[in-house]
């Protein structure tokens, strides 16, 4: 099969995967995002649906779904509650940007922010 058959399987595959993001993850990714440095979505699996601007589509974008989950299992008391709000995870990195991340309707969304200066 030659790359230009292939080419448009990906782009069903890519199409067929935002049809099952929520409305909430839709209006994350789409419009104008002028303050961000990138944007990334993963499924509940860790597979990268959508990436946008800075943020490479890249074989280790579920390690951003793994911290999720295991920043969800951090409560207070050390129990977890099936009512608890996903954390918002934030990695402040030297440089120019850091990184927010939180899980929105079983997507994980991880977000590249200018540092404040």
């Amino acid at each position: 099969m030659s790359s230009a058959q292939q080419q448009p399987q990906g782009k069903q595959q890519q199409s067929s995967s935002s049809a099952r993001m929520s409305p909430l993850v839709e209006s994350l990714i789409s419009g104008d995002h002028a303050g961000l440095g990138g944007i990334l979505v993963n499924d509940v699996n860790g597979l990268c649906l959508v990436s946008k601007g800075d943020m490479p589509m890249s074989h280790d974008s579920g390690v951003y779904t793994n911290l999720t989950r295991l920043a969800s299992k951090l409560t207070p008391d050390g129990k977890s509650g099936a009512n608890s709000t996903p954390p918002l995870i934030t990695i402040e990195m030297d440089g120019p940007a850091s990184l927010l991340i939180k899980e929105y309707d079983g997507h994980t969304v991880a977000m590249k922010v200018p540092n404040a200066q």
